[in-house]
């Protein structure tokens, strides 16, 4: 543990726990199985910053992901075609 003191160390540490486990539970939340986001865990740098390791994930993993997002970010009075990619350069600041 370089660079960091131990009370600092377990701030940061909590902070990437509760990351990861607030993804986790959104992914549950979209419906997609706990198989597809198993290695999701936190994750420390020498220096002490928090991280979530997302790990090597399936391409169907990842789609059945991408696909939930999708449908999410559409929601139920929302047209399909209406989404917006958060990644377009065309979205706006308040919609990324």
């Amino acid at each position: 543990m370089t660079g960091v003191d131990l009370p600092r160390w377990r701030e940061h540490h909590a902070a990437a726990v509760t990351a990861s486990e607030e993804l986790k539970t959104a992914l549950a939340g979209l419906g997609i199985q706990e198989r597809h986001y198993r290695g999701i865990r936190p994750a420390m740098t020498s220096t002490g910053r928090p991280y979530v390791y997302l790990g090597i994930m399936s391409a169907a993993a990842v789609e059945s992901i991408t696909t939930a997002l999708q449908h999410a970010l559409a929601g139920p009075n929302r047209p399909e075609s209406r989404a917006t990619d958060i990644t377009s350069p065309d979205a706006t600041a308040a919609e990324r």
